[in-house]
Order: structure tokens, then C-alpha cells, then sequence
């Protein structure tokens, strides 16, 4: 595989310009994913020592895609200094870098330290404390530092604020000192790294060095130049626009395009990153550790309109008609050429546009360079936006070369007569062989008048199985949209009526008209009318809607208005009459139930009436007699009304067995 083919296949897109000496800049590809791939060149004589100065925030990307490509050689090893070097740099140090938030800390971290001070009272000592102290006077209140050392003849005190100089006695001691706070200067100030790549090889050689890291987006452009009616070809150009933020110039690289949507991700490998382990006791003769055992569309149909006569320009460009309308016809405009056009190929997951001259760009400039030259089929239409009052003036764009367009912004320009400006417009990724249209104003001479109306639900059909009845109705919205073109100019249009859903289907009254192609969110209708023409087109939008409900103990009232259909056949509504007469049988039964319940509760309530009477009358007086024969007539009744519930019990289960086999037997 050639050095070429490799670095292909490893680019997501663009990394940082880094000043190495020896390498030149010599490719670029900048990529649709957010990210570009640079490849540095130079001359290696056996082995080798290369030198890339790379920027602090770019690291990442760069240990993650770094490759180097050497036909006689191979790579020794990589080197850079590490992300964050303070604790490195304080190793020698008796103190770490938070001793340097504020000269007490500094002084604290020295404890034992001999120091060595001037000023109004000189004294050598080792340090036993620094604090902080207030002193107050009659006017202001100060923040001091009072440090206490121990020297040879005992304790003694001075005040940081007022010594000249406060130094550490041991040179050694000293110089550590002053070596860790260098390396803290120099790491603070630097915002590039140093990469080193040791090569072994053997002979005079070219080496290759490239990386991927993340980098400004390309934007894709064009200008769509119109040709006079009745052509229905345009002139499309595309345009890259990129920048160059990479810190140094580009001098003469060559420079590639990549358009596609790579997976590209970060990962913070210029990091230092520690596990938690586990504190475990030491081991000792007996005691035993064990190791932890530890186990993965709707397709858019797209179609020309039909060939019509040719249909004049969208009022988009009435302006600049009128003003050509003054002056005599000139002959149509070219849009001039690029000097050489960009190389492109196709793959099965990206563009690839390579500039044919090599590019200079200054760091932190923009620049447009041309990618895109040719004649395409651009026939015009008019668009018509369910429910807008005017069409959108269109061009309808076959991509008939074998790559793909890259996804941009256009600027329609109509060359009838003299260039000029018709509007703006949008392109999705156009793959090779497909059409898009291209909406770029609005056609105000020509008039729409769309009303629409929901109908009844129809029921269209039902499936009986498993004890379901599963049921369709037809939801129903009738639309009519009035057309009429301008009195003088015929038109080319194609209606849009949404589409929400698959299922949902689209009639149009006269039986003549037909849906000329789907996209997957609305149905699209090609019409031509004459000058002054008007048209009304009546059509129903359909929409099925499927539910379901049980036979057994499901919603009596569907299944009564199901058995009402008009449209149901006389073997389907007998069956479905039957199980309807048996879910009433059981109905009536368990309604039964219910009264007699009902009956027995009321008894069962005036008993209790009774016996609590009871309880308030003597048992020889004339009422007690009374109660007690009311009492008895109820426990009989109460008897009587348990047995009819028993057996009305007994008639519901009947009927729902009688039931549930009908409707297990039923397959409609």
C-alpha cells in the first residue's frame, strides 16, 4: 500500500501547523468532520532525529493520530515533556507548589530550615513559625508577619515586613529551591510542546510525518447562473471556503477537500491519570490474598414535471426584468472559469477534492477556492407549499456526474438577457444521480386558494381471531386548491399536499390527475396551465386507523355500531349479531345479580334496624313480641334472596361459558 493510500485512509481532516526543523509543510486535507490531517516532509541520511513544536491544546489529537511514513526506516520512539511538570519539578524542594500562595506559607513549609536575614535586626536561625499578626494603632490597623526563629542563644523574632532579605544559609538547599521555581516559570510560559521522533534507517531518504487533530470547518458555496429560456441547463460553480488557523503560513501545500461525516472523538491521552487501588494489609506467614476474578427511508421518490412549453421567469426577478425591458438585448453573461479545476474523487464514505495548484494562505486568513465547474440539468418549476398563497420559483437539479455535491448555500443568478441576482437558496448533500429542488423566491403573479375539510370516519373493515376484533376506519380530509397563473405567462407547477404517515393514501377526484412523485413528508402533484389558466383540483386525503377490542368483555358500542354497517356481509354481522346477543344475555344476568344484591342489602339493613331495637325493649313487652317476629320473616327472606343469587350466579357463569366458546370458535 503506497504512503499515499495509507495517509488516506488514517485522515479525518485538519491538524495544527507546527514549526519543525527540517520539515516543510507539504499536504493538507481539511475535512467536513471537524477536523483536518497535516503532513510534514523532510530529508533523512541513516538515523535520524526530527522536531515538531506543537501547539499545548493540540497534543491530545496529536499522540492519538500521530504516524510517521519512512520507506527505509523505522521509528525509534516518540518523546515530548509531559502535560504538567510541577510535582517533577518541586521533587528536590523540602515544600510543594501550594507553599507559594503567600510568604508565611512559604516560610511554614521551611520549619528546621536555617535561614539567614538583614535588615534592622540581622539574625541566623532555623525557622520555628511564621504567623500572621494585627497590629493596631490610633489611625489604621496592619496585617504583619512575625517569624520566630531558634538560634544559638535561644528564641528571636522579626517582623517579615520589615527585614531586607530573608535567605536560605545552605547553598545546596538554596539552589534546589531556585531550580524548582524555574521549571515552574518556564512550564507556565510555554504554550507549544516539543515533540522528538528518533528514526533508525539506513540511507539518504524522504520521511513523512502526519497527524489529525480538530481545525475550522470548509464550507461548500455556489452560484447556480440560469440559462435563458427555453434552455433548462444551468451553470453551477462551488466554491470551498476555508480558513487557515492553524498559526503559520501555508506555503505551497497541496491542499485537499474531504467531504463526508467520519467518526471523530477526543480522548485526553496528555493526561495523567492514576487507578484506585485498594489498601490491603501486608502479608504475613498463614494469611492468604486472593486475586478477584473478573469476567459488548421511506426512499424520497423524486420525478421530472412533465415537458411542458417553456415557462417564463418567477416573479423573484421581476425587478431586473423590468430594468432589461429598457435596454437592448445583450448577449447571456459567463461566469468566468476557474483556472484549473479541482480534482475529485468518489469513495463509499466521502468526497475527496484535491486543489490542482498548490495554495498559499497566511495564517489566520480566509480564502474561497473553486472546486466545482459544470453544466447541469436545472429545469424551472413552481413549488406550491401546502396552504401558501404563491409558488416558490424553482429549479429542479440533477447531479449527473459521478460524485457527490457537498452540502452549501447557492446564489441563483438569471442570465436572460444580462446577469442578475434571483434569490438565495439552500442544498442538502446531493449524492451522484439524484435531483434536488432548489427553492430560490417567490412567484407572486401566480395565485393559490386552498380550503380543506375533515369528513365523518367510514369503517372499511374488521378481522376477528384470538378472541379480538381487530377494526378499520378511514379518517377522511377533503382538500381543494384553486390555481390560477399570471394573464400572461404559463406555468409549470407541482402542488405539495403532506404526508404524515405511509399509510396514508391520496385520491384526486378526476380520475385523470395522479400523484407524480412522494417525498417522505408530502405527495407532490406536476400540473401545467396556460396563460391566465385557472384550475381547481379536489382530492381526499386518507388515513387509516386500525383498533382493537375484545369480544368478551370489550366495548359494547363498538360492537353494536360494527354489527350496524351498512357494508358488513350477512354471514359476518349474523356471527357478530350472535356474540352480541350473548354478551346482552350475560348482561341481563349479571344485572340480575346486581338486584338481587341490591334487595339483600336492604334486608340485611333492616335487620340490623331490628335487633338494635331489640336490644332497647324489655323482653315481656308487647313490642319486644313483635320485633321478634319481624326479625324472623327477615332471616327467611335473607335466606330466599341468598339462594336466587346462588343460582343467578350459576346463569351468568352459563352465559359467559356460552360466550367465551362463541367467541374462541370465531375466526372472521
Amino acid at each position: 500500500m503506497t504512503r499515499l493510500v495509507i495517509a488516506t485512509l488514517l485522515l479525518f481532516g485538519l491538524g495544527v501547523e507546527a514549526n519543525a526543523a527540517g520539515l516543510t509543510l507539504k499536504h493538507v486535507m481539511l475535512s467536513s468532520g471537524g477536523v483536518g490531517y497535516f503532513e510534514y516532509e523532510a530529508d533523512a541520511d541513516g538515523d535520524a532525529v526530527l522536531g515538531l513544536d506543537v501547539p499545548l491544546g493540540q497534543v491530545d489529537d496529536i499522540l492519538k493520530s500521530l504516524v510517521v511514513f519512512d520507506s527505509a526506516g523505522g521509528v525509534a520512539g516518540v518523546e515530548l515533556p509531559g502535560r504538567d511538570n510541577t510535582v517533577q519539578a518541586f521533587g528536590d524542594a523540602p515544600f510543594g507548589p501550594e507553599a507559594l500562595e503567600s510568604p508565611a506559607a512559604y516560610l511554614n513549609a521551611l520549619l528546621g530550615t536555617e535561614v539567614t536575614v538583614q535588615g534592622p535586626r540581622p539574625m541566623t536561625g532555623r525557622i520555628v513559625r511564621a504567623e500572621p499578626v494585627t497590629e493596631t494603632t490610633d489611625k489604621s490597623t496592619t496585617q504583619r508577619t512575625r517569624v520566630t526563629l531558634l538560634s544559638t542563644d535561644g528564641m528571636r523574632q522579626f517582623v517579615l515586613e520589615d527585614a531586607d532579605t530573608v535567605q536560605v544559609t545552605d547553598p545546596a538547599l538554596r539552589a534546589r529551591i531556585e531550580h524548582a521555581l524555574e521549571s515552574l516559570r518556564r512550564d507556565a510560559s510555554l504554550t507549544t510542546r516539543h515533540l522528538t521522533i528518533r528514526l533508525k534507517g539506513k540511507g539518504k531518504r524522504t520521511v513523512a510525518v502526519g497527524y489529525v487533530a480538530g481545525a475550522p470547518l470548509w464550507k461548500a458555496t455556489y452560484r447556480l447562473m440560469l440559462a435563458p429560456l427555453p434552455s433548462s441547463t444551468a451553470r453551477l460553480q462551488g466554491w470551498a471556503t476555508l480558513e487557515n488557523q492553524s498559526g503559520a503560513d501555508w506555503k505551497g501545500v497541496i491542499l485537499t477537500l474531504q467531504y463526508g461525516n467520519p467518526v471523530t472523538f477526543r480522548q485526553s491521552l496528555y493526561r495523567s491519570y492514576f487507578v484506585q487501588r485498594p489498601e490491603v494489609p501486608v502479608e504475613i506467614l498463614g494469611h492468604v490474598l486472593p486475586d478477584i476474578d473478573t469476567n459488548a427511508k421511506a426512499t424520497e421518490q423524486t420525478a421530472m414535471a412533465p415537458a411542458t412549453a417553456p415557462m417564463p421567469a418567477p416573479a423573484g426577478m421581476a425587478f431586473a426584468r423590468g430594468v432589461r425591458a429598457m435596454a437592448a438585448p445583450a448577449p447571456p453573461p459567463m461566469m468566468a472559469p476557474p483556472a484549473e479545476a479541482a480534482q475529485a474523487i468518489e469513495t463509499a464514505e466521502e468526497t475527496i477534492f484535491t486543489l490542482a495548484q498548490p495554495v498559499d494562505l497566511e495564517a489566520g486568513h480566509s480564502a474561497n477556492v473553486p472546486i466545482i465547474d459544470r453544466d447541469v440539468p436545472a429545469p424551472r418549476i413552481g413549488l406550491v407549499p401546502y396552504r401558501q398563497p404563491h409558488p416558490l420559483a424553482s429549479v429542479r437539479i440533477l447531479n449527473d456526474d459521478s460524485r457527490s455535491l457537498p452540502a452549501g448555500v447557492l446564489t441563483i443568478y438569471d442570465s436572460g438577457g444580462g446577469a442578475s441576482f434571483a434569490g438565495d437558496a439552500r442544498l442538502g448533500g446531493l449524492p451522484a444521480g439524484e435531483k434536488r429542488l432548489i427553492s430560490f423566491a417567490q412567484d407572486l403573479r401566480t395565485a393559490i386558494d386552498t380550503k380543506s375539510s375533515a369528513r365523518p370516519n367510514l369503517f372499511i373493515g374488521f378481522s376477528v381471531a384470538n378472541g379480538v376484533l381487530t377494526y378499520t376506519m378511514r379518517s377522511r380530509e377533503a382538500i381543494q386548491i384553486a390555481i390560477t397563473a399570471p394573464a400572461k405567462e404559463s406555468r409549470d407547477l407541482l402542488l405539495e399536499i403532506p404526508k404524515s404517515s405511509a399509510d396514508q393514501t391520496l385520491t384526486i377526484e378526476d380520475g385523470k390527475t395522479r400523484v407524480t412523485e412522494q417525498t417522505a413528508t408530502s405527495f407532490r402533484i406536476a400540473l401545467t396551465l396556460a396563460a391566465g389558466e385557472s384550475r381547481t383540483i379536489a382530492a381526499w386525503l386518507d388515513q387509516p386507523l386500525r383498533q382493537a377490542v375484545a369480544l368478551v368483555d370489550g366495548d359494547d358500542a363498538i360492537l353494536q355500531s360494527i354489527v350496524g354497517e351498512n357494508s358488513l356481509n350477512a354471514a359476518s354481522r349474523a356471527a357478530l349479531g350472535h356474540v352480541l346477543d350473548l354478551r346482552r344475555d350475560e348482561a341481563r344476568k349479571r344485572a340480575d345479580v346486581a338486584q338481587l344484591q341490591r334487595t339483600l342489602n336492604d334486608v340485611q339493613q333492616d335487620e340490623d334496624r331490628i335487633r338494635k331495637n331489640l336490644s332497647a325493649v324489655a323482653t315481656g313487652d308487647f313490642l319486644h313480641a313483635r320485633l321478634t317476629k319481624a326479625l324472623d320473616a327477615d332471616e327467611t327472606r335473607i335466606d330466599q334472596l341468598r339462594k336466587s343469587i346462588e343460582d343467578a350466579q350459576a346463569e351468568v357463569d352459563k352465559s359467559h361459558r356460552a360466550l367465551a366458546d362463541a367467541v374462541t370458535a370465531l375466526h372472521i
